[in-house]
């Protein structure tokens, strides 16, 4: 009996096999499929909620620039426009995926710095991300250095080709309203360096190839060509950032400081000075003041010796009152201090320099331990290096503020040249002799010449002094002179290094001045962990 020997149940098997593996392929390949459209997913929405969390940002900043009063608004006291964003996430406008974004704005520092701190938080799908951003108003303190007027200030003119008062009708234009072209403009040259961003609301010129080592901005905005005018001419300027000069809308300074006066009141906690007043600042935190014209400063500030800075890091130095009513009236000038007629003996033996007997000037110079701001009627002249205790890695912050003139103190007894016999040893009445002229000072602050300009005093005369070093900010109506130049030599005065103190992006000195009407801005940010 033959046996039959029939493979056609292996085959089935094997088919059955063959098919099962296919099927299993194709899950894995499906889950692999779905898996990475989930991660993909959630990748989309993690990247899109920090773009709702800007858009919150952007919104909010949108609603303080159309209403100055926003900023009084939030989640227990809600705007009238119906804006619900301080209370739960709403859509972001025109996008095409579920973008959303709610904030919480704190303005616990509006009063101390001018900054409001904002938390915006955006969310997709069940992907969230926070963004805290500080904003405040674009001001001087944005710049290393800002002018307002790319020429010489009017009051230096002595006749030729103006008088000061010509030259304020002539001079007192920006160059694309039509300013006078025999009015004396200031130029970048090839030695400068701007170690910072800077702004201008003039045409700024050029020759040569200086160098713009930050964020450069103008608001003059010609039709084609450089945002610069080329005054060799064929300047070659470094620039560190592709397309600077950028267009801005230019900005006013405010027409005095006496807004900081009012910070000097009984319930502030400032300092009111009066008349000529002497401060030097010590790494200790407090102050040695002469002040001989102060009858009352208001919070018992130190007028003859050492004392406490303000409690609120103001001090404002007023001239002194016409009215005979006023606490610190004094009729004339009852003074006479090593032989002049200044309360502080002023100007030293020999100097050519003249000082008003009333007038509100301060000078200055120390270390500061602290946060400080000192407003002048007229001038603040800083007599030696002022500099930070924990230098630019701690808080200490100065802020100058001058309705005049903020100038480097330079005393010399000659009237023309530049012979070193015309600088005189820089030392203040009635102080240890230092034996020299002030040479190579430091200087960490954030200036500001409401109407005038920062300059070295007598800066055409006397031998070179080496450098003047600037940590902080600039700001000016017109530009003002620290030397002179043969070529590339000083032949007077100093050469500039100037740095911006990154601090001020997000730091200020007390009440310090903002422009007129300038918009809301961020100042810096950063993403942190959501709330």
């Amino acid at each position: 009996m033959r046996i039959r020997r029939d493979e056609d149940g292996v085959a089935l098997v094997a088919i059955l096999i063959g098919l099962i593996v296919l099927v299993l392929l194709a899950v894995t390949v499906l889950d692999y499929a779905v898996n990475s459209s989930t991660v993909s997913r959630h990748d989309q929405n993690w990247n899109a909620a920090l773009n709702a969390a800007e858009a919150g940002v952007d919104d909010y900043l949108f609603h303080l620039n159309e209403n100055s009063n926003y900023s009084s608004y939030n989640a227990g006291n809600l705007p009238p426009d119906g804006n619900v964003a301080f209370t739960t996430f709403v859509d972001v406008p025109g996008g095409s995926t579920k973008s959303q974004y709610t904030y919480t704005p704190d303005t616990t520092n509006l009063t101390v710095d001018g900054t409001i701190t904002l938390t915006s938080t955006g969310k997709v799908g069940t992907s969230k991300r926070t963004l805290q951003a500080i904003l405040r108003r674009r001001n001087f303190l944005d710049y290393l250095y800002f002018t307002d007027y790319e020429t010489k200030d009017p009051a230096s003119y002595t006749g030729s080709p103006f008088t000061p008062i010509e030259a304020d009708a002539a001079c007192h234009h920006h160059y694309y309203e039509g300013r006078d072209p025999a009015c004396t403009e200031i130029t970048f040259v090839t030695r400068d360096t701007i170690n910072g961003p800077m702004h201008t609301n003039d045409a700024f010129r050029v020759c040569g190839s200086p160098t713009f080592a930050g964020k450069t901005s103008t608001s003059w905005n010609p039709a084609s060509g450089n945002r610069w005018r080329d005054t060799c001419p064929t300047s070659t300027p470094n620039f560190s950032n592709a397309g600077d000069p950028k267009y801005q809308t230019a900005f006013d300074l405010p027409p005095s400081n006496s807004a900081i006066k009012n910070q000097t009141s009984t319930t502030a906690g400032g300092c009111l000075y009066t008349g000529p007043t002497r401060i030097k600042l010590l790494s200790s935190g407090q102050m040695t003041v002469k002040s001989p014209f102060s009858k009352n400063t208001h919070n018992g500030c130190p007028t003859n010796g050492t004392g406490s800075l303000p409690s609120n890091g103001v001090i404002y130095v007023q001239n002194v009152p016409s009215s005979s009513a006023d606490a610190n009236y004094t009729s004339g000038c009852p003074y006479n201090v090593n032989g002049q007629a200044h309360p502080l003996g002023l100007p030293i033996n020999n100097d050519i320099t003249t000082y008003g007997c009333r007038n509100g000037d301060v000078f200055v110079d120390g270390t500061l331990k602290g946060q400080l701001t000192i407003a002048a009627d007229d001038n603040i002249d800083i007599t030696a290096s002022l500099q930070y205790k924990d230098g630019t890695s701690g808080r200490d912050l100065l802020g100058l503020i001058a309705n005049n003139y903020v100038e480097l103190w330079h005393p010399v007894k000659c009237n023309s040249g530049n012979a070193s016999s015309c600088n005189l040893n820089a030392n203040f009445p009635g102080e240890a002799a230092t034996g020299s002229p002030l040479n190579d000072p430091t200087i960490y602050a954030a200036i500001l010449s409401i109407n005038h300009s920062f300059r070295v005093q007598n800066y055409d005369l006397g031998a070179p002094l080496g450098t003047l070093s600037v940590t902080g900010t600039i700001g000016q109506r017109y530009r003002g002179a620290v030397g002179t130049f043969s070529g590339s030599t000083i032949a007077s005065g100093y050469a500039k290094d100037y740095r911006y103190d990154r601090r001020m992006k997000y730091l200020s000195p007390p009440k310090f001045i903002d422009p007129v009407a300038s918009a809301w801005a961020i100042a810096v940010w950063k993403e942190i962990k959501n709330p």
